[in-house]
């Protein structure tokens, strides 16, 4: 009972995270057009991805978020029959945590962009919206991993899902 009068109670505000990530990727854009049929999706037959994020506390449940993910994949129909395409996705956003326990399941969003190049995708630099969320396990305080899950897109060519594991250090919680 005299503990009380001498605890602190926790506060988030401050901690900092960084995180890797090493996961599958898949893309999807449309084809070439035949006649007058829409034209058919275009995805690779594989693809890889490796991700960074930074997310600094605004509370104990909010986090600014930055991330940087490069893809490679490989297949889908190419007009320069080269089999291999890339994309690399940067944004900024906000994550939402929905609890503080062993396994913290988490939502996140952010403005960005992606840079396409390579086999069926065209070269080109788009605005996306990313929106994905994973489950955090936490080993102590300062170290968790868990799986993430991230949707890029926003009305243009190209549409980027990554599922992988990542692995977070954290510190400033104090």
């Amino acid at each position: 009972m005299i503990f009380w009068a001498f605890s602190a109670p926790a506060y988030a505000e401050g901690e900092r995270a960084l995180s890797a990530g090493l996961g599958w990727a898949t893309f999807s854009t449309p084809g070439v057009k035949t006649g007058n049929m829409e034209p058919p999706a275009v995805t690779p037959d594989v693809g890889g991805t490796l991700a960074v994020s930074y997310e600094h506390a605004i509370g104990s449940d909010f986090s600014l978020r930055a991330e940087t993910v490069g893809s490679l994949f490989y297949g889908g129909k190419s007009k320069d029959d080269s089999a291999l395409s890339y994309a690399v996705l940067g944004d900024a956003g906000i994550t939402f945590r929905f609890d503080v326990l062993k396994y913290v399941p988490y939502a996140f969003g952010g403005v960005g962009g992606v840079l396409t190049w390579g086999g069926p995708i065209d070269n080109q630099a788009q605005l996306v919206l990313a929106i994905g969320g994973g489950l955090d396990v936490l080993v102590d305080r300062a170290r968790s991993w868990g799986i993430e899950a991230r949707l890029a897109s926003f009305g243009g060519d190209v549409t980027i899902f990554t599922l992988g594991v990542r692995v977070t250090s954290r510190w400033g919680y104090f």
